[in-house]
């Protein structure tokens, strides 16, 4: 069982460090998605405010952050995929504003965010449910950087919560 304290820095870029922080380095790959799903779900829960709600001018709504949680989670699960089938082929990055500016007329409907949350969330981690070592540790290229598939999880976690962080800071005050 993996678990992130396994995971040596050349498996990631540093500048993913601050979502790994995050994480507990004792939590295993086999636990950190659905503990991540069970945060996220909880935290969507808990929101009073509508999902439309910025707190402030330029700034991206509530489920603009979701809708981006959701969205780097399925670039990070074709990484993963790619990587895991160990296809070298470099794989280019994403550009968020991109994908957020053209989510904008999204109808943010707080049982069809959650529905987007866990069906994102099942599918990673089925992904991941039968693999081997050796896919896992097979280093791929994505946005010019040395990746492993093994590290996905965590970061996907990670970067959750940084943004439930963000929210609950930000957002819910």
């Amino acid at each position: 069982m993996v678990q992130l304290k396994d995971i040596s820095s050349d498996e990631y870029s540093d500048y993913y460090q601050t979502y790994l922080s995050l994480i507990d380095p004792q939590t295993s790959i086999d636990n950190v998605l659905q503990e991540s799903l069970e945060g996220t779900l909880s935290l969507l829960k808990e929101l009073e405010k509508p999902l439309s709600y910025s707190y402030a001018a330029n700034k991206w709504s509530i489920g603009q952050v979701l809708q981006h949680d959701i969205d780097t989670e399925r670039v990070f699960a074709y990484r993963a995929l790619r990587f895991i089938r160990k296809d070298a082929t470099p794989l280019p990055g994403f550009d968020q504003d991109v994908f957020v500016a053209n989510s904008k007329d999204l109808a943010f409907a707080k049982a069809e965010l959650k529905k987007s949350i866990i069906t994102t969330r099942q599918a990673t981690i089925e992904l991941f449910s039968n693999v081997t070592m050796d896919s896992l540790i097979f280093k791929g290229n994505a946005s010019g950087q040395v990746m492993t598939a093994r590290v996905i999880p965590f970061l996907i976690a990670g970067h959750n919560l940084h943004h439930e962080n963000v929210i609950r800071e930000r957002y819910l005050t």
